[in-house]
């Protein structure tokens, strides 16, 4: 348990967002800037520059994936050691707490779209299923609709209701 604790404390000391910081935190610091930095040229590169973007499209699709698992990494790590910021201290509430916290949300809204991008076609397939599911909902209303109404005609005319 100590070295786990040992282990959480160290990878909290290099992803925190303020200073002091150990050297290897400080390269995470600048290797995240640089990933970010290149995240946002390739997608710049992919409306202004299209032909370029169409040349380095294989390398700039593995870019966009080592991003993605980078950025979802240290995505939970820093919900993992939330526990040593202040405010944050509780196992549970702290962690939940910090996941709605403004720059956590903020992560969250950047890391969203590359899920997006990586599973577009699963998300419009099973869009469809949900339509799909939706219409025979709605079908099934129908026909209970129209029972009801069956239902009601064949009362009145066998009892002469109105």
């Amino acid at each position: 348990m100590l070295q786990i604790d040992y282990l959480k404390w160290q990878t909290f000391n290099i992803i925190k967002l303020n200073p002091p910081k150990p050297t290897v935190g400080k390269f995470f610091d600048v290797f995240l800037i640089l990933l970010i930095t290149a995240n946002i040229v390739t997608t710049v590169q992919r409306y202004m520059m299209p032909e370029m973007y169409a040349a380095w499209e294989d390398s700039i699709l593995i870019l966009k994936q080592f991003s993605l698992v980078f950025f979802t990494s240290e995505y939970i790590l820093r919900i993992w050691t939330a526990v040593y910021k202040a405010g944050y201290e509780h196992p549970i509430k702290g962690r939940i707490n910090y996941m709605f916290s403004l720059y956590m949300v903020i992560d969250l809204l950047a890391i969203i779209p590359f899920y997006f991008y990586q599973l577009d076609s699963f998300i419009l397939r099973m869009l469809r299923v949900f339509k799909m599911l939706k219409l025979l909902k709605v079908m099934h209303f129908l026909k209970e609709i129209v029972d009801y109404n069956l239902g009601r005609s064949k009362h009145r005319e066998k009892y002469g209701a109105k």
